[in-house]
């Protein structure tokens, strides 16, 4: 267990006590405890996106808070409603014994926020959960606030990950498309489920290119987007006009590009599996592929990259960090350097 005691901080952080557990973090400060991202029996959770790296044992929580498109997405991607759920809008304040906990925007996906967590005594605390602080087709970007302490992702928390400029990377996506589609063949993009196959497929069809959904995962997340007020045109597979489109010049959306022949063989028919085959080009969509940037992948990420997780660490201005997920130790010695107290939670 890391505590803030441990740092350079004054009194009021002396009482602040976080540490990782399961998928979250529970954050314990002078008698009140939260969780965040995970159940933990007995305690009330912040679930601040559907994403399943970060719902584990759900069932467990005294209550999960959330807002409703991050429970819509959580059950459109076959998990398990919380039994006992709060739901709360972005900008929205919801009172707790002790504290009081907004949500904000994070940028990421459907519903995702971040939390500010105030206590009684004016300790505050920012939970940013996985954010993105630049905008995309279909979010839009995290803002910073100040608080006494940020507890803040670093998946890309190292040098080297520094992404294109978003508008860029979107030029270089629908110029792929829109040359293989004019050669004859069919762009495949392998894309989350829930974030950025939305983002993909607004993209595309925004450019006027036909985009067909390749599979469940991504029609359902999808449907909540629209539901909540994201208007996203895109044809199913499960739909009569797949043939069409797959004749005519398409590209395809999937989470999970190895189902889209099984996929196609039973909706449409075993021809165009095989045309299918002839005609495909496969692209991943993640910022993993940063350094296979135009040689079959694109690094769209619905994370922020290293430079905007130090000026986000840096408008925030807090007393301690405690940073999250596999970067945790390079990003903490990179905000040290920087003057600003940091500490891993892996």
């Amino acid at each position: 267990m890391f505590t803030s005691s441990q740092s350079r901080s004054g009194s009021l952080m002396s009482s602040l006590q976080v540490v990782k557990h399961g998928t979250g973090i529970l954050i314990t400060y002078k008698g009140v405890k939260l969780a965040l991202d995970t159940g933990i029996s007995r305690i009330t959770t912040l679930l601040s996106h559907a994403h399943a790296d970060h719902i584990g044992n759900l069932q467990q929580a005294k209550q999960v808070i959330a807002t409703l498109g991050t429970i819509d997405a959580l059950v459109a991607r076959g998990g398990k409603p919380p039994r006992n759920p709060m739901i709360i809008q972005l900008g929205e304040t919801f009172g707790h014994v002790g504290v009081y906990v907004t949500a904000l925007n994070a940028g990421h996906v459907i519903g995702s926020s971040m939390f500010k967590i105030e206590f009684d005594d004016g300790m505050t605390v920012l939970y940013t959960g996985d954010f993105n602080s630049v905008n995309s087709i279909v979010h839009e970007a995290a803002e910073p606030i100040e608080t006494s302490a940020l507890i803040m992702e670093a998946t890309y928390g190292t040098p080297q990950w520094v992404f294109p400029e978003r508008k860029k990377i979107h030029e270089e996506i629908t110029k792929v498309a829109q040359m293989h589609i004019e050669n004859g063949n069919i762009p495949i993009f392998r894309a989350y489920s829930l974030g950025k196959a939305q983002e993909t497929i607004a993209l595309l069809s925004q450019k006027g290119i036909e985009v067909v959904s390749g599979n469940q995962a991504v029609d359902a997340v999808t449907e909540v987007y629209c539901r909540h007020g994201v208007p996203i045109s895109y044809t199913s597979l499960k739909s009569n006009d797949a043939r069409r489109a797959l004749r005519e010049g398409c590209a395809i959306v999937s989470s999970a590009p190895r189902f889209i022949p099984s996929n196609v063989r039973k909706l449409v028919g075993s021809s165009y599996v095989r045309d299918l085959d002839r005609r495909k080009r496969n692209y991943n969509l993640s910022g993993w592929t940063l350094g296979e940037f135009k040689n079959g992948g694109f690094p769209l990420s619905a994370h922020t990259d290293f430079p905007h997780l130090i000026k986000f660490a840096k408008s925030v201005n807090p007393k301690i960090v405690y940073c999250f997920t596999g970067n945790a130790g390079v990003l903490s010695e990179y905000l040290n350097q920087q003057g600003i107290n940091a500490i891993p939670l892996e």
